[in-house]
């Protein structure tokens, strides 16, 4: 039997099957736990995502209960009142692991036929981001951006840069995020957006000093914001906003490449576009939690300009990534 942490990582890679609603895995050792945010009657289209995919196996029903013997040693049971289904039994492991990626598959396929779906970003995480869901607000906060440049408010700046990764990570692009200082919020807000984005292949890279300009080093940083996502709750139903599935996603497809340097600027590249975004802001609270004013420049450019002039100075190499 693999320790707990590399079924978590196992578990986490299942997990990133793209899905229509968020979808969430609990290991509790003897079962795994399974839980969406599906609105419709979770029972009746989880046995209709099961059935089509083992049309032989049959159910049984006692009071909120429906049970399934899916395979040898491995049962299925759906409480049909909170919706919450629970795989276990001695087998449950490997079954789950040989099985459960074509069977959210088959759910996203079966998905697509309801109408009344909802959005992916319909979530706790989206919530919690305070994200508009305009699907224009990227290109309005760019248009503020006066032509050649110009100095921007701390709020603005914080608002523009989670956009853009949220555009650039919703559409699959390579992302770099660069600064030489970046607090627990910022990357924390990172993994969330990461996380309402998975299944669309982008990739992200964080270039930050082993230290930053005051000492405080990145890794410390890195630590107290996985504690904050291990401690956030939802404000209505006070559930972990972040599984322990989701946070080792974010943590294992973010790439960190250590240099040292003092500019700041996030940009993204797919195929032979790409854009970059200059600030003096750095990524940290103290640009972001004060009145602070800094100077912010977007740019198009074709990639092959980004990668030279960007990226290759910074000892980037995005063909590693």
């Amino acid at each position: 039997m693999p320790s707990k942490k590399d079924r978590r990582k196992i578990l986490s890679q299942i997990w990133a099957t793209p899905t229509p609603v968020d979808v969430d895995f609990f290991d509790k050792g003897n079962e795994i736990v399974v839980t969406t945010a599906y609105k419709g009657d979770k029972t009746i289209w989880w046995l209709r995502v099961f059935k089509s995919i083992f049309p032989d196996q049959t159910y049984r029903e006692k009071a909120d209960i429906t049970k399934m013997k899916i395979a040898p040693a491995v049962t299925v049971k759906i409480n049909k009142r909170t919706g919450i289904m629970k795989i276990y039994g001695k087998n449950h492991w490997i079954w789950f692991i040989d099985n459960f990626a074509d069977i959210l598959e088959q759910a996203n396929a079966d998905m697509q036929e309801l109408a009344d779906v909802q959005s992916v970003s319909d979530n706790s995480v989206t919530r919690y981001l305070q994200l508009d869901k305009n699907v224009e607000e990227v290109q309005d906060l760019l248009d503020l951006i006066p032509e050649g440049g110009g100095i921007m408010q701390h709020d603005y700046i914080m608002r523009l840069w989670k956009s853009l990764l949220d555009d650039w990570f919703g559409c699959g692009a390579s992302v770099y995020i660069v600064t030489p200082r970046i607090d627990e919020e910022r990357l924390f807000q990172m993994c969330l957006l990461m996380i309402r984005n998975k299944g669309t292949a982008f990739s992200v890279t964080l270039v930050v000093p082993v230290k930053g300009p005051n000492g405080e080093k990145f890794k410390k940083s890195l630590d107290t914001a996985i504690r904050m996502m291990k401690k956030t709750r939802t404000p209505r139903t006070q559930k972990r906003l972040v599984s322990d599935v989701k946070m080792q996603w974010a943590l294992d497809n973010l790439h960190v490449h250590n240099e040292n340097f003092s500019t700041n600027f996030v940009a993204a590249y797919k195929d032979d576009e790409a854009e970059v975004l200059t600030t003096t802001a750095h990524f940290h609270k103290s640009h972001f939690h004060t009145n602070q004013k800094d100077n912010v420049c977007y740019n198009k450019l074709p990639t092959q300009d980004l990668k030279r002039n960007y990226l290759f100075p910074l000892g980037v190499s995005s063909v590693n990534y």
